[in-house]
Order: C-alpha cells, then sequence, then structure tokens
C-alpha cells in the first residue's frame, strides 16, 4: 500500500496471479475507517481469506501503525513483528518497515520496499536498489538488511522538470536510456561540483544549442541518477554489482547508468519481488 495507490492481488499457494486490483493511496484516504472501507471495497469480490499488507497501511497514516523493526533485519524479524488483528470477519496482518541510523547520525526509513528486498534475494549479499519516487539503496549480509539509505533522486527530477524553467513545456520528464541520458550520467559523475550547479546545464546547454528542447528530459535524468549513483558508491566504494529492484523502465535507466561506470546489475521486476515477498510473510505468518 503505497503513498499514491495501492496493489492487490489473489494469489495461489504456489504464488501464481488469480487476479488484481487497484485502490487509492494512502494520502487519499482520512481515517483508518477509510483505509478499512477501501482495502475491503478492492477485495469485494475474492474470497474472505487472510490478507497481509506491507507498506503504508501500517503507518501513522494508515490503518493501524505497524512500528519499524531496526535493521539489521531478516525477514524472519519483520514477519514476527506484524500487527495482527481481525477485520469484517477477515484476519488481516500489517508487516512493519525497517528503520535505520545513517553513519552520518542521521535516521532513514522504509515501508514496503523491504518486502521486495526479501523477495528479490538470489543470494544473501549484495547491494540493493530500489528505483522509485524515493529510491532506496540496501546493503545486504547475511540475508538481513543491514544498513540503507534514501534517496529523493526521482522525486526531485519529477518537481524539477514541472516547476522550474529547465524544460520546455514543463513537464515529468519521460527518459529514454540513449545518449543524451548517458552525457548527463558522465556529466554530474566526472564534476566535482554537485546536482544543485549541475542542474542549471540543462537551460545553459540548450542557451549554447549543444543540447536541444527534445532531449533535454533525458539529460536531466541522467543528471539525477547520475548524482543519485555517485552518492551511492561514494558510500560504497567496492560495488561490483548491483541488484536492481523496481518498475523494468526505471531498472533500465538505473542499469544503463551503472554500466556506463562500469558496474554491472540484476534487473528484478517490482511486482515480481513484492510478490514473492508477501507469500512468504503469508506463509510465515498464517501457515
Amino acid at each position: 500500500w503505497g503513498t499514491t495507490k495501492s496493489s492487490f492481488i489473489l494469489a495461489r499457494a504456489d504464488g501464481t496471479i488469480r487476479a488484481e486490483q487497484t485502490g487509492p493511496g494512502i494520502a487519499q484516504l482520512d481515517s483508518p475507517g477509510a483505509v478499512e472501507a477501501a482495502c475491503f471495497a478492492a477485495v469485494a469480490d475474492w474470497p474472505r481469506l487472510p490478507l497481509v499488507i506491507a507498506g503504508m497501511a501500517g503507518s501513522d497514516m494508515g490503518w493501524h501503525p505497524a512500528p519499524y523493526v531496526s535493521a539489521p533485519a531478516t525477514a524472519e524479524d519483520v514477519h514476527a513483528a506484524a500487527i495482527r488483528f481481525a477485520a469484517r470477519g477477515v484476519q488481516v496482518a500489517l508487516l512493519p518497515g525497517v528503520k535505520t541510523t545513517r553513519d552520518d547520525g542521521f535516521p532513514d526509513f522504509m515501508r514496503g520496499e523491504e518486502i521486495q528486498i526479501f523477495g528479490s534475494m538470489a543470494s544473501d549479499a549484495g547491494l540493493v536498489c530500489l528505483p522509485g519516487t524515493h529510491s532506496k539503496w540496501a546493503r545486504v549480509d547475511n540475508g538481513k538488511i543491514a544498513y540503507f539509505h534514501t534517496a529523493m533522486s526521482n522525486e526531485l527530477m519529477d518537481a524539477v522538470g514541472r516547476g522550474t524553467i529547465l524544460l520546455k513545456p514543463k513537464h515529468a520528464p519521460i527518459a529514454q536510456p540513449g545518449a543524451q541520458f548517458l552525457e548527463g550520467v558522465t556529466a554530474v559523475t566526472n564534476s566535482k561540483l554537485g546536482l544543485e550547479t549541475m542542474l542549471f546545464t540543462v537551460r545553459s546547454r540548450q542557451i549554447a544549442k549543444t543540447l536541444t528542447a527534445a532531449t533535454a528530459d533525458d539529460y536531466l535524468a541522467g543528471l539525477c541518477i547520475g548524482s543519485d549513483i555517485r552518492s551511492a558508491l561514494t558510500f560504497h566504494p567496492d560495488t561490483r554489482s548491483v541488484t536492481l529492484v523496481g518498475a523494468p523502465s526505471l531498472t533500465k535507466l538505473y542499469a544503463t547508468a551503472l554500466a556506463s561506470v562500469g558496474i554491472i546489475s540484476r534487473q528484478v521486476d517490482g511486482k515480481t519481488a513484492a510478490l514473492a515477498g508477501l507469500t512468504s510473510a503469508y506463509r510465515a505468518i498464517f501457515a
């Protein structure tokens, strides 16, 4: 259950999908009762089976608070901390998120992404990136989410595209992993200047006729994603490979950018990872 939308899946015991439904995000619902109503409206035509829910339904804006567990955290830690209750005759388990304190002393949080991380594991160690509105970079060691940080690069890209003079007409960038995207990645990863300075080159290059308005959103995306990757690799300097979990259109951009700086990647569909993680949680909680 996300901030802007919710996704419901009716699955068989082996994890294959029987039916799907979407609903409103937590930001569109103003009370726990509204969250409950939205949930049962979405699953009204399905068998009245137990529900496992990850994400914002367990936040202080959601249905019932499911407090965060502290990193390092295993899937078993998350399952054990689920908040269980009955609603309208149905058993419900709300999964908690994960919290950490970064090396710089600041707190960080994820809610929902931990299920995708556990569902995407091909090994028990490595760096996992979940590109999204608020991208997560998580280090997994011995099956545990050891630590992570959040990057607002994609929300920033959207806000800059819609709210500044850099793109004309103003719009949310719809980037392709082509030449101009890679120019943006290279420009920001090779520069000693920060993203706050490099962003203006979207404008200055158009004035200088070295970038067209038609490809400016590709270049802008390259700057934002390249800066995201530069920061992550500064924190994880020994990284040689990254697992990317999310929407294929976005993981493809990150994979292209990572390859340009010599990092190999494995792409996992975010929906597939979420279903695998939720199926595992369902079995652990209701088996």
